[in-house]
């Protein structure tokens, strides 16, 4: 014969062996949430663009081009491509931005450039470079390298761009410009200061 202490002793039992289910349950659950936020978070990581500039110059022979590379580990769905020379903007279809710019900075030169641009829609595949822009300076004079150097800096190029997943990236120049000179000052060895 079962006493009244055994009874209430077996439902304790019972009680706890459902409690710990619904724990355990519970606790899978939240695992398995948490590892389905971190696999979407690798994934969106995994298929993002980085769009940078790259430059070469020859100052001997006047030759200096501009290259857009696609450094991420994505690709990036160009959304606005634009061009600005001392804070206006520069109007035109296609790659003729571009040729006003060039006409802007260097008036009293004579050159011979190719020039491109990326429409709305292309999609640039990763460690993909194009060429956006070259210049062959004619003749016997050509610009200095502070020449160019002072143009580039009054030149701002604005590419708005998203990765696969719609996240939304900006290629400013101006800031790239801005980071360059952070992290030339921060390499920079400190002076003893004078006693």
């Amino acid at each position: 014969m079962e006493t009244f202490y055994q009874r209430e002793l077996v439902v304790s039992w019972e009680a706890i062996a459902g409690f710990s289910s619904v724990v355990v349950a519970a606790c899978a659950l939240a695992l398995t949430v948490w590892q389905a936020a971190i696999s979407r978070r690798h994934n969106r990581l995994s298929v993002t663009p980085h769009l940078t500039t790259w430059t070469q110059s020859e100052e001997a022979t006047g030759t200096y081009s501009v290259e857009i590379l696609n450094n991420g580990i994505g690709p990036a769905l160009i959304q606005s491509f634009s061009l600005q020379v001392d804070g206006q903007p520069i109007a035109g279809e296609g790659a003729e931005p571009i040729e006003k710019a060039l006409k802007v900075l260097f008036p009293q030169y004579a050159f011979r450039s190719s020039q491109a641009y990326m429409a709305r829609g292309y999609m640039m595949s990763p460690k993909e470079a194009r060429s956006l822009v070259a210049v062959q300076f004619l003749g016997e004079r050509f610009p200095r390298q502070a020449e160019v150097d002072h143009a580039t800096k009054r030149t701002r190029l604005l590419i708005e761009y998203e990765s696969i997943y719609g996240d939304e990236y900006l290629l400013d120049t101006d800031a790239l410009r801005s980071n360059l000179a952070l992290n030339t000052a921060a390499r920079q060895p400190s002076l003893p200061r004078a006693g």
